[in-house]
């Protein structure tokens, strides 16, 4: 673009320098004829060497006229010459071409200068085209410099194209812009920023792969373990007993596994686009009131919700829903016999509320912070659960944009609050 742009720069600038020479040689000429005819007026009809003083090249015809007859003329080797024509510049078609004509007074006759067009516009041409070459080599001059320029402030890019290039799908490190030119370092940090998510994320899976597997391997083994004694057990109570061992076991791992699936569609939806939209709140904490209440009631534990008008905050329907889901599950696995789990959905100005509180041991202080953590348990816990309920919570949260306050209440148990940014009605 840039080699095209010189060149349509230099075409202009030659077009300009070429038509103001061609000008320029067309007045000289003329000023030429007519120094000639007042040099002539001056001689009473003697005609000089004007072959010598004028080259053939240039095409020049002197004529002398009275009594409308030719007295004198400078030879030139054509047929038919130029006739009297009037005074001053004039512009002469013959048969062997057009005539630049100038013709003044002289002794009571007339001084005539004739040149032949063809012959001018030919000398004329010559001395234009002189002026190519200076715009032709400052062309080129600029297009070399352009070049290398270019190709120099180019090659960091391609040192870091290629050092990109020879990577693979493990190397994540930091692009090294050390040497870039500064035009480009925003781009570098931009990459190095996306290598630092790819690699948090790679390692998040790691993770999430290896303690998984931590996970999973016990709820298998006793599952195994059961199984095996439930084939040698003849007497029935002990064989009831492993019954109920077994079934604990695969609840517990069918729980975990569901728990795990869920967590990993957060992180896949961490990546993606989820389609929003405007939801009521507390439509959606109602309906996952009732897909709780069966384990509530199992447990005799009382859900109450604190009704209110419409609260919409802006989120998609599954992440929400996986949000209550687990935020009830967990409350009430960890609220004791004949408890109570709360649910509240409030507005305060421009933020949405929602309060779920049980009436369980809560949490120490100190562990507060890392409930949150993947797989994490607090000491002690006699409950069966996986520890991953709060995390998917946390991973939820932070992807819709709302923020996660934990604490304990005066009167024992957790009280967890979501806040989501509240949407006009």
């Amino acid at each position: 673009m840039l080699g095209g742009l010189i060149v349509i720069a230099s075409g202009i600038q030659f077009a300009a320098s070429f038509s103001a020479a061609m000008n320029q040689t067309n007045r000289l000429f003329d000023a030429q004829m007519q120094q000639i005819a007042q040099s002539l007026r001056q001689t009473h009809g003697v005609v000089l060497d004007a072959e010598g003083d004028f080259p053939l090249e240039f095409d020049l015809v002197i004529q002398m006229w009275r009594a409308e007859q030719v007295t004198v003329y400078q030879r030139r080797p054509h047929r038919m010459l130029p006739v009297r024509a009037a005074l001053g510049y004039s512009n002469v078609l013959l048969e062997n071409g057009e005539w630049r004509i100038y013709a003044a007074p002289s002794d009571g006759g007339v001084v005539q200068v004739a040149q032949k067009l063809a012959a001018r516009r030919s000398e004329a041409i010559n001395l234009a085209i002189n002026t190519l070459w200076p715009v032709l080599l400052t062309s080129l001059i600029l297009l070399a410099a352009m070049w290398w320029t270019v190709a120099l402030a180019l090659r960091p890019l391609a040192a870091i194209q290629k050092q990109i290039a020879q990577r693979d799908a493990q190397t994540l490190e930091q692009v090294d812009g050390s040497q870039a030119p500064r035009e480009i370092l925003p781009l570098i940090a931009a990459i190095n920023s996306l290598l630092t998510k790819v690699r948090q994320v790679i390692d998040s899976q790691r993770q999430f792969v290896a303690d998984a597997a931590h996970e999973l391997r016990s709820p298998l083994t006793v599952l195994q373990v059961q199984i095996q004694l439930l084939s040698r057990q003849q007497a029935e109570p002990a064989r009831r007993a492993s019954l109920e061992t077994l079934t604990t076991a695969i609840a517990r791992s069918s729980r975990m596994v569901e728990q795990l699936l869920g967590l990993a569609r957060q992180d896949a939806i961490t990546q993606a686009t989820a389609v929003a939209g405007v939801l009521d709140l507390n439509q959606y904490a109602i309906a996952a009131i009732a897909e709780v209440a069966d384990f509530a009631a199992s447990k005799r534990v009382e859900l109450s919700f604190l009704d209110a008008t419409a609260v919409l905050i802006q989120a998609d329907a599954d992440s929400l829903m996986i949000l209550l889901r687990n935020l009830l599950d967990n409350a009430v696995r960890y609220t004791p016999e004949y408890g109570a789990v709360t649910i509240a959905v409030a507005e305060n100005g421009t933020t949405a509320v929602l309060t779920v509180a049980d009436s369980g041991p809560g949490v120490p202080e100190a562990e507060l912070d890392r409930v949150t953590a993947r797989f994490y348990r607090v000491p002690g816990t006699s409950e069966n659960g996986s520890g991953l309920g709060l995390s998917i919570v946390a991973a939820v949260v932070e992807r819709l944009g709302a923020q996660l306050q934990l604490r304990n209440s005066l009167h024992g148990g957790l009280v967890v609050k979501v806040l989501f940014r509240r949407e006009e009605k």
